[in-house]
């Protein structure tokens, strides 16, 4: 029996021989790429050769952007006092944490009880943030009781206390022992 289909070895792989033109004449761009012609010059720079300078500007930016970014973070987290410490630092000491020493008045102010509310707002530390701004808020709150209803503020002397406790507490695992039964 003889086989339909006889195999064939197999031939090598043979490119297609370019169209010779003769130079005068005009050839077909490859590529979007027109090759010079022999009378003409080829363009002094590429397009990618004035990017260059452009492409390390950038890079060189976003680094120096990076590097500003993380400073700023560093600086905020590990160097500057926290706003929560230093109030604890200030009560502890014995000092007024805002406000005007010669004012004589302790009745706490709108100005100066924002200013100390947004101190322990701002700390990092969730325990002096949360003690801290419910003990001021507190206080703001007793020293806004009418003339005629100051037996009302027995009723903040349980949260008072907690939060008292809280803050001291808060205080200490920073490293800031503030001891309020003095003077």
């Amino acid at each position: 029996m003889t086989d339909p289909y006889p195999t064939q070895p197999p031939q090598p792989y043979q490119q297609a021989a370019a169209p010779a033109y003769p130079p005068q004449q005009y050839q077909p761009a490859v590529g979007g790429y027109m090759p010079p012609q022999p009378d003409q010059q080829p363009p002094a720079a590429s397009a990618r050769q004035g990017r260059k300078p452009l492409v390390v500007g950038l890079a060189a930016g976003a680094a120096v952007l990076v590097l500003a970014v993380a400073g700023l973070a560093v600086y905020e987290g590990f160097i500057k006092e926290d706003s929560g410490v230093a109030a604890c630092k200030a009560m502890r000491d014995g000092q007024k944490i805002v406000g005007d020493d010669d004012a004589g008045d302790d009745k706490l102010t709108e100005a100066e009880y924002r200013e100390v509310r947004g101190q322990f707002e701002d700390s990092r530390h969730d325990d002096i943030k949360e003690h801290g701004t419910a003990l001021v808020d507190i206080a703001w709150q007793v020293s806004n009781l009418p003339k005629d209803q100051e037996m009302g503020a027995l009723a903040f002397l349980g949260p008072m206390g907690t939060h008292i406790s809280g803050l001291q507490t808060a205080c200490a695992n920073q490293g800031v022992i503030v001891n309020l039964n003095q003077n």
